[in-house]
């Protein structure tokens, strides 16, 4: 028995309707990109270009085409995986010893990666380049690559301004040949489009220059339903994806990309504030519907991670963040939780991380499933025992139980009578002192040498003119 991976939720109808709108906005709205020589790219590919707007057009023949051309195959959607990962973004810092925010700086973002690290089901990760107060603004973004490269082996956190474009070329040329591997394996940074349909001259300069110099970007956008989208699902899903199919053409006539990999960025703003939520139902639906197009066009799926819009570890945050990771995992075949990110993406929490751990290892026990064979059907224990019998001190559940039952590590084991007498403790406690253990484990390892780590340091002093010290983890 499997659980995850369902079946369909769109009829057949509903996704040829949205594959038709898709179509009539790529060809008679089409997506603006401020830079002439991507739209050069683009015309030559086939693409009808206005120049004075620029603006490019792509018509059903284009797409038909284009869609002919990609790598699909049919695959499923996912195998069934889950897994946690924990990022830093712009936010704050909600420290685990005074529960008071704080902003980012070098030893609380090591800190809270060290925390990730040692975490069983879960891995730290950087993408996005966060301003941090022990930082000067005009080093940040090469000491971010460096950083990177230092403590996960690999540049993922993307260009914010061209002018930094040189530099990190250069540090990506020295990584790739200090480590003998290609640069596309050690970086994965990217641009987006202005939601709607639009790539803005900073954003497309840099891909640009990318494309001449052979390091390859991800082009992603965030589509916000009632705000740079139709407030209705099905029409914020059809210019959602007419906006994932513009991302994968810019990559195709880039860097010659043909996988069809489809991902979710779309969610509703909130009526009456404003925001972009992550913990609502109707971000869920989105997924699941994009979910469907992708098995309709034959292409991958990366589901939205699990998120919640709570700003402090609470009921409210295991909720969203299961509800999301649950549906993914029963409809699109695999999940994930953003460990420790709270209030959409601006709180960083290393006891919200740990109770995400914990979470992460339930959904991989449910993902598992159970297998159904004469041992674990048991039936000559069944009639050892007998009538009126027990199960607990046979061989067979001592054989069996470490694999059969889920253990928890936070979540409640005790009934009423024995927790209350035990110190009446809840999982955010128990995650307190599992961060006071983590916290003093070995510090985070660097995954780069020594020789490189004075190459990249060099590297930023030729482009910035200042020098710094080594950083040292926590």
């Amino acid at each position: 028995m499997k659980v995850w991976g369902g079946g369909e939720y769109l009829s057949a109808e509903e996704r040829q309707r949205i594959h038709a709108a898709v179509l009539r906005i790529l060809e008679e709205t089409g997506v603006v990109i401020e830079n002439d020589r991507l739209l050069e790219r683009l015309a030559a590919s086939g693409a009808r270009v206005v120049k004075g707007e620029q603006r490019v057009m792509f018509s059903p023949a284009y797409m038909e085409k284009f869609l002919a051309e990609s790598v699909r195959g049919n695959a499923p959607l996912g195998t069934g995986k889950v897994g946690g990962l924990s990022a830093v973004y712009y936010g704050h810092y909600l420290n685990p010893d005074t529960n008071e925010y704080e902003p980012w700086d070098t030893a609380r973002v090591l800190r809270y990666l060290k925390i990730a690290h040692h975490l069983e089901h879960t891995s730290p990760f950087l993408s996005v380049i966060v301003p941090l107060s022990d930082i000067p603004a005009d080093v940040l973004t090469p000491f971010y690559h460096y950083m990177t490269f230092k403590f996960l082996g690999r540049s993922a956190c993307g260009m914010d301004d061209p002018r930094w474009t040189p530099c990190i070329l250069e540090m990506c040329e020295a990584a790739a040949a200090e480590m003998n591997r290609p640069m596309r394996e050690l970086f994965s940074g990217y641009v987006f489009l202005i939601s709607p349909l639009k790539m803005g001259r900073q954003e497309a300069d840099i891909l640009e220059y990318s494309t001449e110099h052979g390091l390859p970007l991800g082009v992603g956008h965030m589509t916000s339903a009632g705000g740079t989208a139709p407030v209705t699902l099905a029409g914020a899903v059809a210019l959602h994806l007419a906006e994932e199919f513009a991302a994968h053409i810019l990559r195709r006539v880039c860097f010659g990309a043909k996988q069809l990999t489809f991902n979710i960025s779309l969610s509703h703003m909130d009526m009456r504030t404003g925001i972009f939520p992550y913990g609502r139902p109707e971000r869920v639906l989105a997924a699941m519907a994009m979910g469907d197009m992708a098995r309709h066009y034959g292409g991958r799926f990366n589901p939205p991670r699990g998120q919640s819009d709570a700003k402090r570890p609470c009921a409210e945050a295991g909720f969203q963040k299961g509800m999301s990771a649950t549906a993914m995992l029963m409809s699109c075949g695999s999940a994930s939780i953003a460990c420790g990110v709270l209030s959409v993406d601006e709180v960083f929490s290393p006891i919200q991380m740990i109770i995400d751990n914990e979470m992460v290892s339930a959904l991989k026990y449910l993902a598992r499933g159970f297998e159904v064979n004469d041992e674990t059907l048991a039936l000559d224990v069944v009639r050892q025992v007998g009538p009126g019998g027990q199960f607990l001190d046979t061989t067979h559940t001592a054989e069996h139980c470490r694999e059969a039952v889920w253990e928890p590590h936070l979540f409640a084991r005790e009934m009423f009578a024995s927790w209350s007498q035990s110190g009446r403790r809840i999982d955010v406690d128990y995650a307190r002192e599992a961060y006071h253990d983590l916290a003093q484990r070995a510090p985070l390892p660097a995954c780069i040498s020594e020789g490189l780590e004075r190459k990249l340091l060099d590297i930023i002093h030729k482009h910035t003119g200042r020098r710094m010290a080594p950083l040292q983890s926590v």
